[in-house]
């Protein structure tokens, strides 16, 4: 077991030396002399490999003698790529295709070497931080590498795209691009990316043109194929297309345009005659050709093999000075812990070179194009307060009409050249990313609680804001990126009377009808001098002509109140086990069993033949079966029992029926006692307007209700139409109405809820009751300008607030909360019920009637007694002589 062990623990440190050793054991610059391999591929060069091959040993000649002034450098020639590369070489230079230059540099970056490469055009670039590649493009055919550099700069990100590309370039031309821009990365880092073609017949009339870009982009099935767009066309081609897609409304923030204009150069590339097709809300770019047409721009491998060497050699010399500057002053083995690593020393020669190239390169620094993008979302309502303005910034409303307004510009995003490839310096579409880009922006708001509740300070000044709508657009503005400054437009807000401090309909504050907008509002927003309205309104076709109302924030049902079901009398609770047909078919056996039971006993043969004395027998009188009956029904029988079997049959059957009778009373009974009896209450509208005679009802005038019943058709609400009284405000006398159940108050849920509760906290009872219908549902949004770009983009933040569930916490929040008079009148709380004085009322009412009737029983009898009396000595006389 020891000897496996060691084993074991003798091939871990084998492994573990052997990938150190592989990592990091590599001769110092100090030690020994640099290499670099380089690569003529001869069957990729063919005719000019023999000129270039001389050619380059005249460069490394000539950069070794001037320019390494420490170390040397050894210098390894091949003419193919298939090179073990598995050797101490500290660069290496390739000229071949481009599979042929990614399969050399996954081998470079296996043993960590410094990858410098001149190869075809349409080549995805190798990864800036390993490696230097230079595209060989030619004049005039570089379009396809400047779209597959900024797909693989990640600049953009597209999955799918749209291609619309005018007659102007030939066939093979797109066929590159369509190549470029769907092609995979072969290391996958870039994705494919899936095109659809279109042609556009730029030789034509301009009309003509129009009407074919018009009826191209009006086939495009957008929602399949997505909504970006790459137009390769001319400068004309692309003005029309610009015009045509703002038209059709395929210009919006949801889509991305990038225009890559072909037909420019370093004379002719002003775009800027384009800026006023550019609008809010929309994602443009442009790439398009700045390129120099001087004949002195130098081209051709070997210059760029030149400056390649000559900057490789550079950044190597300066490397063995830093590294002999400080082994001069420490020792070898502190040298050998500090000294760079094999990546560390990759890294810091690409650096050294990237940055000599940048300032001295030359060969085909003329071409270049330009990466322009569109800065517009905002600038129409943007302010020109700075940018750190709080979130809660509140300005008078009056200086939002002297605002001047700032213009649209051109975004400087990049540029691309053959040497360096994309070099940006912001995002292609910056409002993609960053959504206005921090701008602050005009919002008009007024005070109306809960939507929006403005705090005042002692001055009357606006401070703090708060409200559901105030809580949206904060969050908004986190998501999009933009500050705003609020303007408050000051509105009356009217009380229920002069005496009363609050309105019953809100939490600090009267409310307005959100039917209504204040007409400074309204002017604001529909003149498009705000970026909206933070205020929360009912969705209102007659205002859609001025304005525009984004999806519902909330919706507001309408309801009713009424009084609370009382509980009813328990005074009769006796009674209520059986109906009053019930009753009185009991009275009636009762009234027709005496008889019956006389009668069977009184003519029964039986007797007769028994010889049994009939005047004896105690049912032979009918007052005597009328008790017999009584005291059945109350199961307590009778002195007398029936001898006939005709007379026993009728007492059984009797006694069944007792039976009967009195468990189901009893099960009855003890249910009334556990469930007390509620009158009925009004709990629909249907129900509400049968009662047109013995309740009225009433609501709030200009609200959404009141014009919906006034153009509805439906009967039922044509009825509660007629009987409704329109109030300004809920007065403390419609409540006390309600409260005495002569009334019915109509308002939103939300509205009923705060009186509710209001009244809760003042009389510590709960004295009335929602209504079980939901009758009549209000959308309440937010107010933008009718033609605003930003709609779509404001809706789908709207969206999301409400998936997240942020909008329903808000409401929650400023709504009422909940209280033990939440569910009064839709469920009857069921405990274990203790029998008190108000369950037994009627039994103790019962025994008084009988103590009563008793009584006056005794009395009669008395009378009559007496009567008789009188009378008796009135007719008897004693005889006298």
């Amino acid at each position: 077991m020891l000897r496996t062990f060691l084993r074991i623990l003798l091939l871990v440190l084998t492994v573990q030396v052997n990938f150190l050793v592989k990592a990091d054991d590599f001769p110092s610059l100090i030690t020994a002399n640099a290499s670099i391999a380089i690569i003529l591929d001869q069957e990729y060069l063919d005719q000019k490999y023999d000129p270039v091959y001389t050619e380059v040993q005249v460069i490394i000649e000539r950069v070794l003698r001037e320019d390494l002034k420490n170390g040397g450098l050894y210098v390894t020639y091949y003419s193919w790529t298939s090179v073990n590369l598995k050797k101490d070489y500290t660069a290496v230079l390739v000229v071949s295709n481009c599979d042929n230059t990614w399969r050399v540099f996954r081998e470079a970056r296996a043993d960590t070497l410094l990858l410098l490469a001149l190869t075809d055009p349409d080549c995805p670039r190798l990864p800036p931080s390993e490696a230097i590649m230079i595209p060989l493009t030619s004049g005039g055919e570089e379009l396809p590498q400047v779209l597959l550099d900024l797909k693989s700069s990640q600049a953009l990100k597209w999955k799918s795209a749209i291609v619309l590309h005018d007659d102007t370039f030939a066939r093979d031309m797109i066929s590159r691009v369509a190549i470029a821009v769907t092609s995979e990365s072969p290391d996958g880092y870039v994705k494919p990316m899936s095109v659809s073609l279109f042609k556009i017949r730029a030789h034509i009339q301009e009309w003509e043109r129009r009407k074919s870009i018009r009826r191209t982009l009006l086939s495009l099935p957008t929602n399949y194929i997505g909504r970006n767009f790459l137009a390769i066309v001319t400068t004309v081609i692309m003005e029309n297309i610009m015009e045509v897609a703002k038209d059709l409304g395929m210009v919006e923030p949801f889509s991305q345009w990038m225009y890559v204009i072909s037909d420019t150069n370093s004379e002719r590339n002003n775009i800027s005659s384009v800026l006023p097709l550019i609008g809010e809300g929309e994602n443009v770019a442009f790439a398009y050709n700045v390129t120099s047409k001087d004949p002195a721009c130098k081209v051709g491998i070997t210059c760029h093999c030149a400056e390649l060497l000559r900057s490789f050699v550079l950044a190597l010399s300066r490397m063995i000075r830093e590294e002999k500057a400080v082994y001069g002053q420490i020792s070898d083995e502190e040298w050998e812990t500090i000294r760079p690593t094999k990546k560390e020393r990759r890294d810091m020669l690409l650096e050294t070179m990237v940055t000599h190239l940048k300032s001295t390169s030359v060969c085909s620094n003329c071409t270049t194009w330009k990466v322009q993008a569109g800065e517009y979302w905002g600038t129409e309502y943007q302010t020109n307060v700075d940018n750190k303005v709080p979130q809660n910034y509140v300005e008078e409303e009056w200086s939002i009409v002297n605002t001047p307004r700032r213009s649209s510009k051109f975004l400087d995003v990049g540029t691309w050249k053959p040497n360096d490839g994309v070099q940006l310096n912001d995002v292609l579409f910056p409002h993609v990313s960053n959504g206005f880009r921090g701008k602050n922006l005009h919002i008009v708001t007024y005070h109306n609680p809960p939507w929006q509740i403005i705090a005042y300070n002692e001055s009357g000044v606006p401070g703090v804001m708060r409200g559901v709508v105030m809580d949206i657009l904060n969050e908004m503005a986190k998501k999009l990126n933009f500050t705003y400054t609020m303007h408050v437009i000051p509105v009356a807000i009217p009380k229920a009377n002069e005496t009363e401090e609050l309105s019953y309909n809100s939490t600090e504050e009267g409310q307005l009808p959100t039917t209504t907008i204040p007409m400074e509002i309204l002017n604001l927003v529909s003149q498009d001098k705000v970026f909206l309205a933070a205020v929360g309104a009912t969705v209102n076709e007659k205002y859609k002509r001025f304005i525009n109302y984004t999806i519902p924030i909330s919706i507001q049902p309408y309801n009713f109140i009424v009084s609370r079901p009382r509980e009813l009398s328990r005074l009769y609770l006796f009674m209520a086990p059986f109906t009053k047909e019930t009753w009185l078919c009991l009275a009636a056996c009762i009234v027709v069993m005496g008889p019956l039971l006389y009668l069977v006993n009184r003519f029964s043969p039986f007797y007769e033949q028994k010889g049994f004395d009939i005047a004896r027998l105690g049912l032979n009188r009918i007052n005597n079966c009328f008790w017999y009956i009584y005291g059945a029904l109350l199961q307590q029988g009778g002195m007398y029992l029936p001898q006939a079997d005709s007379g026993r049959i009728i007492i059984g059957t009797w006694w069944l029926v007792v039976i009967v009778l009195v468990t189901t009373y009893c099960g009855n009974l003890v249910a009334f006692l556990t469930f007390p009896k509620i009158e009925i209450p009004i709990t629909t509208v249907g129900q509400l307007v049968g009662k047109s005679g013995a309740v009225s009802w009433s609501t709030k005038s200009g609200t959404f209700l009141e014009e919906f019943l006034a153009e509805t058709d439906e009967p039922k609400y044509k009825k509660l139409l007629d009987g409704m009284a329109f109030n300004t405000e809920t007065s403390s006398d419609t409540i006390e109405n309600v409260r005495q159940g002569k009334h019915v108050y109509i308002d939103w849920k939300s509205n009923l809820q705060y009186i509710m509760k209001k009244e809760f906290l003042v009389n510590d009872r709960c004295d009335f009751a929602l209504g079980v219908e939901d009758f009549l549902d209000e959308q309440i949004a937010i107010i933008m300008p009718r033609d605003s770009a930003y709609l779509n983009l404001i809706n789908s933040e709207i969206t999301r607030l409400h998936q997240m569930g942020f909008i329903q916490r808000w409401l929650k929040e400023y709504l009422p909360k909940k209280d033990r008079c939440w569910n009064v009148g839709k469920a009857i709380e069921v405990n274990n019920h203790t029998v008190n004085l108000d369950d037994m009322q009627g039994s103790f009412l019962v025994l008084f009637i009988g103590c009563v009737l008793g009584a006056c029983v005794i009395i009669l009898e008395c009378m009559w007694f007496k009567r008789r009396e009188l009378k008796e000595q009135v007719i008897i006389k004693p005889f006298v002589k």
